[in-house]
């Protein structure tokens, strides 16, 4: 009996080490588990990148367009009064929204009536 027993634990204590290590090489934070989640984070930073470099891209091409070669002075006046909510004496403002009647203390006149109508 001592001798079966000891020719078992040799092979439990080699499945023992190699179930540890199965776990971890699933679960260890250096796994498959971990590798996917690595992965989806990868491809969401990839993503924000490729956004990122066409944001600084676009400011970049603001930007060169700044140099004193590049600048158009009717553009850059344009652009300073609309950051600066600004209008040029010259420039004819239309208000898109009609102002509201004074408000008076009298009471309105009334309307006469339309001939041949009575008066209600």
């Amino acid at each position: 009996m001592k001798r079966r027993l000891r020719a078992l634990v040799l092979p439990v204590l080699f499945l023992v080490v190699t179930a540890y290590f199965v776990f971890n090489a699933i679960n260890g934070s250096r796994g498959i588990i971990a590798q996917r989640h690595d992965q989806a984070v990868l491809v969401k930073d990839r993503q924000s990148l490729t956004d990122v470099t066409a944001r600084r891209d676009r400011w970049q091409a603001r930007v060169d367009a700044l140099h004193h070669h590049a600048i158009a002075p009717d553009m850059l006046n344009e652009q300073a009064r609309a950051v600066l909510n600004l209008a040029d004496p010259d420039d004819l403002a239309v208000p898109l929204h009609p102002a509201p009647a004074p408000a008076s203390s009298a009471p309105a006149a009334p309307t006469p009536a339309a001939p041949g109508r009575p008066h209600s």
